[in-house]
């Protein structure tokens, strides 16, 4: 599922054709935008210790990144480090084979999340059967220097899709696209004590829907994604299998991120 960029006019749109990317539009600069940007970079900068990189600055680390197969450059451009270096060489090495070549790099400029000062830039591979887009996500150590959040540009699952849509885990740590949804039956039909979420992923074909018991914390934590009217927005969810519930339903019973990066202590 290829993940398009858009203004939040066009969110409908991009939903339709699988509209991730669309998720990251309210930080980008426009003209109409510039005292209000501005302003929101003020805030930012006042809290940040450090300067965010310029677009160029931005651009090549990612670059050097994306292309990296040097297990001596990881620890040094990737957030998680050296310590899951084979991992992410493993991961880059086959990125061409399940996503195609990089076509292009387009910057995406900063934006607040998790409590983390974020810089994105958006990674368009050819894909197999069309554009296929990934985001990488920018953020500086302790130190001040920029690396990019290995988990949030793999997408990563734990434990994985198919070892949760198959394999019979009872639980996993997921990265989705989450939207409202009304679809309720089973151990879940009770309107009145759920709320329905759909949940998709650019690495899957189907749709799966999540559930918050109302009134909960998590119930609560879910609405935020939707506090300034979107129609979709990514979010790091653990899920849980519920006695009962049809093979693509799950209880939602926590969210850790409101994106698919987390600050370190909830990695």
């Amino acid at each position: 599922m290829s993940v398009v960029s858009a203004t939040i006019a066009g969110v409908a749109v991009a939903v339709a054709i699988g509209g991730g990317l669309a998720l990251w539009s309210k930080s980008r600069v426009g003209p109409a935008q510039a005292e209000e940007s501005a302003y929101s970079e003020e805030k930012v900068r006042v809290a940040s210790k450090f300067a965010s990189p310029g677009r160029e600055q931005a651009l090549d680390l990612v670059k050097r990144a994306v292309v990296t197969r040097d297990p001596g450059v990881i620890g040094e451009v990737f957030r998680d480090g050296a310590a899951r270096s084979g991992e992410i060489l493993a991961f880059l090495s086959g990125l061409e084979a399940t996503d195609g070549s990089v076509e292009r790099y387009e910057w995406l400029s900063s934006m607040d999340v998790n409590e983390l000062l974020v810089e994105g830039v958006a990674v368009i591979f050819k894909g197999l059967e069309g554009p296929e887009e990934r985001i990488a996500f920018l953020t500086p150590d302790s130190g001040g220097i920029w690396q990019m959040d290995f988990d949030a540009f793999a997408r990563t699952v734990t434990p994985s899709w198919k070892m949760l849509l198959e394999g019979g885990a009872a639980q996993a740590r997921v990265r989705v696209i989450v939207g409202k949804d009304v679809y309720f039956n089973g151990p879940f039909q009770d309107e009145s004590q759920w709320s329905c979420y759909r949940l998709e992923s650019p690495d899957l074909e189907k749709t799966l829907q999540g559930y918050c018991r109302t009134g909960t914390p998590e119930a609560a934590e879910m609405e935020k994604l939707f506090s300034d009217g979107e129609v979709m927005s990514r979010a790091t969810l653990d899920l849980r299998r519920v006695p009962d519930a049809g093979a693509q339903q799950f209880e939602i019973s926590r969210v850790v991120g409101k994106d698919w990066i987390l600050p370190p202590d909830k990695q």
